[in-house]
């Protein structure tokens, strides 16, 4: 069962690496080369087209599991005890659902 576990959390790595990297991209392309000027109007405009507010809120997503999954990967690389890994565990969770709840809450002014 745990290697199973492993399996989903080694490819899902890899999945969320290759989207970012085309997230990334895209994202440069739009903000920096498309338009001569970031403003809040224009975000706002942006925002409000579906796709774009689908593609921001899956970047976020997205960065945050490779981010937190990456830093989970460190600490089983050093092998702590259950009770460690169990408690760093949980609180890597409770921070990256708290910077994916915080997100959801900077993009709201731009979509409403």
């Amino acid at each position: 069962m745990a290697a199973q576990r492993g399996l989903w959390g080694w490819l899902f790595q890899r999945v969320t690496g290759v989207y970012l990297v085309f997230g990334l991209i895209v994202h440069v392309i739009v903000t920096h080369f498309v338009t001569r000027s970031v403003t809040f109007e224009w975000v706002s405009e942006r925002l409000h087209s579906g796709w774009w507010l689908a593609f921001d809120l899956s970047l976020l997503f997205v960065s945050f599991y490779h981010g937190f999954n990456g830093l989970w990967g460190i600490v089983l690389d050093f092998n702590p005890s259950r009770k460690w890994r169990v408690g760093i565990g949980w609180g890597l969770f409770a921070l990256a659902v708290g910077w994916v709840v915080y997100g959801i809450f900077v993009l709201i002014p731009f979509v409403q």
